[in-house]
């Protein structure tokens, strides 16, 4: 990460226990977006037990913070929900009419998101190219998403292997224009692929450090190599409006991600 990229400070209580600086990847006089770490929600949602952006970031606006008064905002609104375990782009608008524009934007399927996850290999899926369209549903009394024709909202996702490895793990893309409450690891599951580390849709546990290298000894050796849910969300593509070209907000996976597909060999498949 460049060192001299602007970011947001959280002192502790506001995002945990511990001090966040979050780094922006994009920002106009109307928006401004973060690069958000997992753990930490972007909205409230009754699902959720951590803190969240939108009220830490106007806590801190109108506690008359500099770092938020430089960016002139008015408020800070997101504009979509991303679950606290999925880290990535994370998008706020700066004043009403940008809330009320993106938002409408949203809404109409204006956005593209783009979405990086691990999964293992079954065996089962031979082309690079799937596509969900499964109609999702809150699920009567758990925290998930089920698919229903009957009562279900439209969800639409494309999905690419973009790499394997000898081991039986891969690298996909998720690309979808309307972000649904858990709709990439749902779809995901129903193809066959669910996402690793995701206990609420049955994927696959991340191997120990010590399968992945053989050649190293240690009592550390017996852990995870990675925690967590293998699932980030690397770009967002905001719409052309007016005289203002279409521009693609990234956040690059963060280097626990990263070191993961290295020692699973798939790193060479992660986009540029």
């Amino acid at each position: 990460m460049d060192k001299q990229r602007k970011a947001i400070g959280f002192p502790p209580s506001l995002l945990g226990e511990s001090a966040y600086r979050l780094p922006v990847v994009g920002e106009t006089a109307d928006w401004m977006a973060l690069d958000k770490s997992t753990g930490m929600g972007i909205r409230a949602h009754p699902w959720d037990e951590t803190p969240d952006l939108d009220h830490a970031l106007n806590a801190q606006l109108k506690a008359g913070k500099p770092e938020l008064l430089a960016t002139q905002a008015e408020l800070f609104a997101s504009i979509y929900y991303l679950e606290p375990e999925v880290g990535g782009v994370a998008l706020f608008a700066k004043n009403r009419v940008s809330l009320s524009h993106l938002r409408n934007a949203y809404g109409s399927n204006l956005l593209r998101f783009r979405f990086l996850f691990i999964a293992a290999s079954k065996g089962g899926i031979t082309e690079d190219n799937q596509f969900s369209d499964a109609p999702l549903l809150q699920h009567r009394s758990k925290n998930k998403m089920i698919p229903s024709t009957a009562k279900g909202k439209k969800a639409q996702t494309s999905f690419r292997r973009l790499s394997s490895s000898s081991a039986g793990w891969e690298l996909w893309e998720a690309t979808t224009s309307y972000c649904r409450l858990h709709q990439i690891r749902a779809h995901a599951a129903l193809l066959g692929i669910p996402v690793l580390g995701d206990v609420v849709y049955d994927g696959p546990v991340s191997p120990l450090l010590r399968e992945l290298m053989p050649k190293k000894r240690g009592p550390g050796l017996v852990a995870p190599a990675f925690s967590g849910l293998a699932l980030h969300l690397q770009g967002v593509e905001l719409p052309a409006a007016g005289d203002i070209d279409a521009v693609a907000v990234l956040a690059d996976p963060p280097k626990e991600f990263r070191l993961f597909l290295e020692r699973l060999g798939l790193f060479d498949g992660l986009p540029q």
